[in-house]
């Protein structure tokens, strides 16, 4: 799952460090190091030296990697349209009407964690 997460995160965010990368996951830096490390050898991702910083790297998918996710994708949702589908209609237009405020909550606490990883010590608004 966890390399699922990262090739969800470097989809949606091309050009991450491993310590951005990390941030956003919420992980240590040395766990998505190897965790990215394993991914490198398995050719899902690829480390790409910055210009003018030898020492930092900018993690991409590759084309494999890209393959994977999007097979993975199609799996979970077909997995989960499946599931959807045997519960009550009342339970399925509930859950159909949350979404739009879960994706809303979803980017609101994304944008929270960028504004403290981007300013320390600053707490977002209310």
């Amino acid at each position: 799952m966890a390399q699922v997460e990262v090739l969800q995160r470097l989809a949606d965010e091309p050009g991450l460090g491993v310590s951005g990368l990390a941030s956003r996951q919420r992980l240590a830096t040395n766990t998505v190091s190897n965790l990215v490390q394993q991914m490198v050898s398995s050719g899902l991702v690829e480390r790409l030296t910055r210009p003018g910083d030898r020492r930092s790297v900018s993690l991409s998918l590759t084309d494999k990697g890209t393959t994977v996710l999007s097979a993975w994708q199609a799996a979970n949702d077909q997995r989960l349209g499946k599931a959807l589908q045997r519960l009550p209609e009342a339970y399925q237009r509930a859950i159909e009407g949350a979404v739009p405020a879960l994706a809303a909550l979803a980017a609101l606490l994304e944008s929270d964690d960028q504004i403290r990883e981007n300013h320390p010590g600053t707490e977002p608004a209310p």
